[in-house]
């Protein structure tokens, strides 16, 4: 099953510029055109998730949730195994004393096998069945948290656009397009202390 959690956002994010205020901490890159002038910042996405707090406690509660599952499910089927095992050597040492035995009475440990067989057959039929939902609960999960994280960034970073009149936002790290961004022009950890602030204001409500 797996426990690993990999948060998907966009490349690169842009913003059109509606305002333009001095900050005196991130200094953006100016290019300018024939007739456009582009006011560039990058954050690191990496650096992001290994200090955003909501991340940092989703994934922990999905590897929990993920472990707890795990568990349970793995001693239901090693209780299966162990029924299973025990019914083949029933099957086999009523097989080796069969010739012991009258007609009527193999008809009937035919009948009482057969029965026994079909209800672990289907016992193994739903362990798999339940194998198979714990995966997709945790997967929508997965999916939920991606989408809440990818939306909290997104809102900030248009709202901090439109503040400090940022053209474009890039994306750096593993998942980045920028292989290499002066470091005034680094604003993932301001990002940061504004997410992790409004995630704490949320949790104490």
């Amino acid at each position: 099953m797996n426990k690993l959690i990999v948060i998907s956002l966009l490349s690169v994010i842009f913003y059109a510029s509606s305002c333009k205020k001095e900050d005196v901490s991130v200094k953006p890159a100016i290019i300018n055109g024939d007739s456009t002038q582009l006011s560039i910042v990058f954050i690191d996405l990496d650096t992001l998730l290994e200090n955003y707090q909501m991340y940092i406690d989703k994934k922990d509660q999905l590897e929990q949730q993920s472990k707890s599952a795990e568990s349970v499910l793995t001693g239901k089927i090693e209780a299966f195994q162990k029924r299973a095992q025990k019914f083949q050597i029933e099957v086999m040492e009523i097989q080796q004393k069969a010739n012991s035995y009258a007609p009527v009475e193999l008809k009937k440990l035919e009948e009482k096998f057969g029965k026994q067989q079909e209800n672990l057959a289907k016992e193994e039929e739903a362990l798999m069945k339940q194998r198979e939902s714990v995966a997709i609960e945790l997967e929508k999960k997965l999916m939920d948290t991606q989408t809440e994280i990818q939306k909290n960034l997104d809102d900030y970073l248009e709202k901090i656009a439109k503040e400090k009149g940022y053209s474009l936002i890039l994306k750096k790290g593993s998942l980045g397009g920028v292989m290499y961004g002066t470091e005034s022009l680094d604003i993932t950890m301001e990002t940061v202390k504004a997410l992790n602030e409004d995630y704490k204001s949320s949790e104490n409500k």
